[in-house]
Parts: structure tokens; C-alpha cells; sequence
């Protein structure tokens, strides 16, 4: 109803439609209530699926593992074909082990009793760990005391015996994994796709791992410190801001065109024969960061120098959202409850979607080599559970943009309880009033704004996945089609997620209905679209600059500490680039808080204007600073 009214007063005149006036803080009733009703159904259905893959999944083959005769480890199993080794009792043998472990897709697996607590290089050693601890890591048909006369073509990825040398193994998930995961990773990737540089990226982070780690707190506290700057000191830190991104930016240019010429320089000074392949490599890749570099300064400083002249428009605001902080300190942990709560329920998607993965039955395989049969789990299964797959990945959708959607109206209602209440002491629990009126009331508006994400992002990625099927095709008119529909998706998802954000807080502060809201954002920001914009966007570049000095403190002292304990890295830009990736992240979740903080100061300041005039009757809520 909220939509149609809106639509046709929208189409009847020539004005934009005039939002509902504004009550805030005053009773609610419920909105929504049948997208909230469809979405517990579908939540019910989604519990029932899970319900029923655990009791029908064999969810034990995914926890114990299976060896490649049907027998899962560490239980008594029944036959699942004639073959002599299946329907083994293996309540002493708990663990998968890999004849070759980097090649587990085809390799051979058997059940042991222990993994290897050392590096086997021969036979004999093989053997004398079995007569050690009694686990056999030949195949079951192999008597052990064939151990010191095996063959070299008994030992392979097909077994009977193990390709030796056996690495180093842990039991992790009941599989027998190699201890040094990062020189495993490596000789993985080196064996796989025999490629030098990948192999020595992933040796360079596995040796820099400590400081990465390290660095990763660092990034909470300097985010944190960010956000207390941009309370206490707003009008010096959004200048401090743009002057050390400035200067960071163009150091940090100057030192890796530095970098790259010293390098250069040395390279040009050996003969030939000794330039090594790795030099030649690394500076090529410093005069492709140097280009980089200096592009992205020279489009910052363009922006800082267009924009200096509106960054104090934001300054107040700012300063208020700050004060909101300060009588919510506590509001800045949402996104850390948001986080907690999404890996849970993702942890739980997996684990229920790898029951539904492990249903099913043994097939025999199209391979058999000597006297073993190979089986494997049946992969298409039946039809009831492939319906289950694609009812399970849209709950995944689903389920998951409607937390973050419940995060945004519980920080919006806090920051509207926040600038309505005149008398600051009196604010009680912002955000647990602000939770208490999202369970009670707003539940519904979550699960539709949610719901109309999924149909855009559906489509999305089923155009994606059309668009890899299609990649080889010489059909390029179908090509240029699937991205040209992909590109409009991507769009319209950008503009609905930007209206389902200013809807959020309006159904948080208005206490209407989703719909309803959806047209009064849009009329208020219409009708204040020039300050709307230019606050926007001078609040967004402030901030993004504020992740980016985050970024810079991080990874610069990553980088100093990498070059200082670490001279050996071959690619000192791997580590230091994953450093600069999760400070960014870290920087995003606390300052995107005090981002929407703002965003809702704002639609309350419009709204504000709208209905008073600061006269008798009509007094402004909000602080003389923004007077």
C-alpha cells in the first residue's frame, strides 16, 4: 500500500512526494507483518532441511572421513558392495591418511591409527612405525611384513603403499594433515602449477606470519584511535587527514620510485650470466607499483584540492555523530556482534550443507588398479536433495543480508533516540531500546528489504555462472549480453542497497513500514539533494581518507618491520599487501558505524528542518552547533 500511495502521488503531480511528518519516539505498531511471516516459514523450512540432512546425510562421513572402500573411520561398518575390503571394523582406526597427500583427489585412502609423528623416508622407517604404534599405512590387503620388500612401483598415489617421503602429520577433522602447513602449501602449489613466483609469495607470508598476525591488532587499535580523533578533535582531524594522506601518499610514491631505481641501478651493474630471475622480477614489479602509486596520488590530490573548500560542511556533523559516540561508546561493538552472529549461522550453512552433500550412496569407480577397488560418494544424488541445495543457498542469502538489515535499524534507532532526545541525560539504553523496538516491531521490514536484495543478487549470480560456462564460446554476441546484464544487475543492486540503508533508518526513526519509508527517504533526500549531496560525499571521501591513513600507519610500519627481521622476503609487497588488506577491512567495520551514524544525523537534521521553525511549538531538536 505504502509503495502504490507513494508511486501515484509521485505520478500525479509534477512535485516530488512530501514525506509523513515526523513523530519520533512515540509509540509503534508492527510493520510488515506478512514479509515477516514468509520469512519464519521459510526459516522453519530451512531448520526442517537441516533437520532432515542430519538424520539422512551420513553426517558421519563428513566428520569421521572415509577411506576409498566405503568404510568410515572409527566406527564398525556394514558392507556397501561385495568387495572384500568393504565393511571393515575400524573402531581402532580414526584417522583418513593420503598415500600422497598432494594429491588427495585421486589418491588412495585408508583408515589409520595414528598419523605420522615423523618424516619417512624409506621403508624400513614405514615399517618400524608400524611395529612403533601398530598403524598401518599400506594398504589393508598389504601384510606389514611386505613392508621392507616393497617395490618402487608399490609406492604411489594408487597405493598399496604410501609415495614416500611421508610428511610430518597432525590429526585435523580426523585426516592426517602435514605439520608445516606453509612449506606444504608451497610444494603444493609448486607441484600443481609449477609456478616459482606463487611458490615464493606464499613462502614469503608463511615466513612473515608473526608480524602479520601482530599487525592485524595493530589495526584494531589504530581504527579505534581513528574513530576517538574524529570525536575529540573533528575540525583538526579532517584537515590532519587530508594533509598526512597528502604527504603519505606522495612518500610513499617517492620511495618505491626510489626502490625501483636503486634496484634498477644495481641489476644494470652485474654482468648477465649473474642476474638472477628473481631480481629481474621484483624490480618490474616495483616500477608497476611506482606507476600505480603515482596515478592514485595525483587523483587524491585533485580530490583534495576540488573538495577543500567544502570539507568544513562536514565538520559539525561530524562533531555531533562524535558526541553520539561518546553517550554510546558501546555502539561501535554492533558490526563485532554482527560478525560473531553471521560466522555462526555461516558455520552452521556448512555444516548442514556438507550433510546434504555427503547424502547419498557409494558408487563403484570407472578406475580399477590392481587389487583394490577404488569407490568414491555417489555425487549426483537424489532429487529431493538437489531441491534442498538451492532452497539451502537462497536461505544463505536471504538469512544473511537480514542481519546485517537488523544491525543498520538498531544503529539508526539509537542515533535517532539520540538526537530527538532533548535532555542527554535522559537517554536510558539507546541501544537496547533500539533492539527492543526491532524484535517487537520491525522484524517484518528487515525480512522484505532483505528479501528484494535476494531477487537482484540471484539473478546476479546465476549470470556469473552462465558467464564461466560461456567464457570459450565463439558466441561473443552472447557474451556481450550475459555482461551486459550482469552490469545492470550489479547497478541496481548498488541503487536498492543505497535505498534499503536510508529506508532502515527511517523505519527506525518513523516507525512506518518499509515501503512507506522507502518513498519518504527518497522524498527527503530529494528535496535536500544538494546538501544530501555535498555532505555525502565530502563525509565519505573524509572517512574513506581515514581507512586509508589506517592502511598507511599499518602497513608502514609492516613494511619497516618486514625489511628490518625479514631481508630474505623475495616479494616484500605480498606480505605487506595482506597486511594493507585487513587493516582496510578492520578500519571499514568500526568507521562504517560511525559512518551511518552520520548518514541518520543527516535524514534526522532534514526532517528536523521540515517540520519546525524553531518557533513556539516548533522548536528544533537539534544542538545550536548545527543551528
Amino acid at each position: 500500500m505504502g509503495c502504490c500511495y507513494s508511486a501515484a502521488q509521485s505520478m500525479a503531480g509534477d512535485k516530488p512526494p512530501e514525506p509523513s511528518r515526523w513523530k519520533p519516539l512515540e509509540k509503534r505498531s508492527c510493520t510488515d507483518i506478512i514479509p515477516l511471516a514468509i520469512f519464519f516459514i521459510f526459516f522453519i523450512g530451512m531448520i526442517l532441511i537441516a533437520a532432515f540432512a542430519i538424520a539422512n546425510g551420513a553426517a558421519y562421513r563428513m566428520i569421521n572421513g572415509f577411506d576409498s572402500y566405503g568404510n568410515v573411520c572409527g566406527k564398525q561398518n556394514k558392507p556397501v558392495t561385495n568387495h572384500h575390503l568393504s565393511g571393515l571394523d575400524n573402531r581402532e582406526k580414526s584417522y583418513v591418511f593420503f598415500m600422497d597427500v598432494l594429491d588427495a583427489r585421486t589418491s588412495l585412502e585408508i583408515c589409520v591409527s595414528k598419523c605420522p609423528d615423523r618424516e619417512l623416508r624409506t621403508m624400513n622407517d614405514v615399517y618400524n612405525f608400524y611395529l612403533e604404534t601398530g598403524s598401518q599405512l599400506c594398504d589393508y590387503s598389504y601384510p606389514p611384513d611386505r613392508y621392507l620388500s616393497a617395490a618402487v612401483a608399490d609406492q604411489s598415489t594408487t597405493g598399496p603403499c604410501p609415495v614416500l617421503p611421508v610428511k610430518i602429520s597432525s590429526a585435523i577433522l580426523f585426516r592426517c594433515v602435514p605439520d608445516n602447513i606453509g612449506t606444504f602449501i608451497a610444494d603444493l602449489v609448486t607441484m600443481i602449477n609449477n609456478l616459482d613466483p606463487i611458490s615464493r609469495i606464499v613462502s614469503d607470508i608463511y615466513a612473515c606470519r608473526y608480524a602479520i598476525i601482530g599487525l592485524c591488532f595493530l589495526s584494531l587499535l589504530v581504527a579505534f584511535l581513528v574513530v576517538l580523533l574524529l570525536r575529540y578533535m573533528a575540525s583538526m582531524v579532517v584537515y590532519i587527514i587530508n594533509i598526512v594522506v597528502a604527504l603519505s601518499s606522495l612518500a610513499g610514491t617517492a620511495v618505491l620510485w626510489w626502490m625501483y631505481a636503486s634496484s634498477r641501478i644495481a641489476l644494470e651493474k652485474k654482468a648477465p650470466e649473474t642476474k638472477l630471475k628473481s631480481e629481474q622480477e621484483n624490480t618490474q614489479a616495483f616500477l608497476w607499483y611506482s606507476i600505480g602509486a603515482t596515478i592514485i596520488t595525483f587523483v587524491l590530490l585533485l580530490l583534495i584540492l576540488v573538495m577543500r573548500k567544502r570539507v568544513a560542511l562536514t565538520v559539525d556533523l561530524f562533531y555531533e555523530a562524535g558526541k553520539c559516540m561518546q553517550h554510546m561508546p558501546t555502539l561501535l561493538l554492533q558490526p563485532l556482534w554482527t560478525f560473531f552472529v553471521l560466522v555462526f549461522f555461516w558455520i552452521g550453512w556448512v555444516v548442514v550443507f556438507g550433510f546434504i552433500a555427503f547424502s547419498g550412496a557409494f558408487i563403484k569407480p570407472m578406475m580399477v588398479k590392481g587389487f583394490f577397488l577404488h569407490f568414491r560418494l555417489l555425487i549426483k544424488i537424489q532429487c529431493q536433495f538437489s531441491y534442498m541445495w538451492w532452497y539451502h543457498i537462497v536461505g544463505l542469502i536471504w538469512v544473511s543480508e537480514f542481519i546485517l538489515a537488523c544491525q543498520q535499524i538498531v544503529i539508526a534507532g539509537a542515533v535517532a533516540k539520540h538526537y530527538f532526545t532533548r535532555d542527554k541525560k535522559n537517554l536510558g539504553s539507546p541501544i537496547i531500546s533500539a533492539m527492543g523496538r526491532l524484535i517487537s516491531n520491525h522484524l517484518g521490514s528487515c525480512a522484505l528489504g532483505s528479501f528484494i536484495i535476494v531477487l537482484v543478487k540471484i539473478p546476479r549470480c546465476i549470470l556469473m555462472f552462465l558467464s564461466r560456462q560461456i567464457k570459450d564460446s565463439p558466441n561473443l554476441l552472447a557474451k556481450f549480453m550475459v555482461k551486459c546484464c550482469m552490469c545492470c544487475l550489479w547497478v541496481l543492486e548498488k541503487c536498492l542497497r543505497y535505498l534499503n540503508y536510508n529506508a532502515y533508518s527511517l523505519v527506525a526513526i518513523n516507525g512506518t513500514h518499509f515501503c512507506k519509508s522507502a518513498c519518504d527517504a527518497v522524498a527527503t533526500l530529494l528535496s535536500n539533494a544538494l546538501r544530501v549531496i555535498a555532505i555525502n560525499s565530502i563525509g565519505a571521501f573524509v572517512l574513506f581518507l581515514g581507512k586509508l591513513l589506517v592502511v598507511a600507519i599499518v602497513a608502514g610500519i609492516g613494511g619497516l618491520l618486514v625489511i628490518k627481521f625479514h631481508p630474505n622476503v623475495h616479494h616484500m609487497a605480498a606480505p605487506v599487501g595482506l597486511i594493507a588488506v585487513f587493516s582496510y577491512l578492520t578500519a571499514h567495520c568500526f568507521i562504517s558505524t560511525y559512518e551511518m551514524a552520520i548518514d541518520t544525523l543527516l535524514l534526522c537534521f532534514c526532517e528536523d528542518c521540515r517540520v519546525n521553525d524553531g518557533s513556539p511549538g516548533k522548536e528544533y531538536f537539534m544542538p545550536k552547533s548545527l543551528m
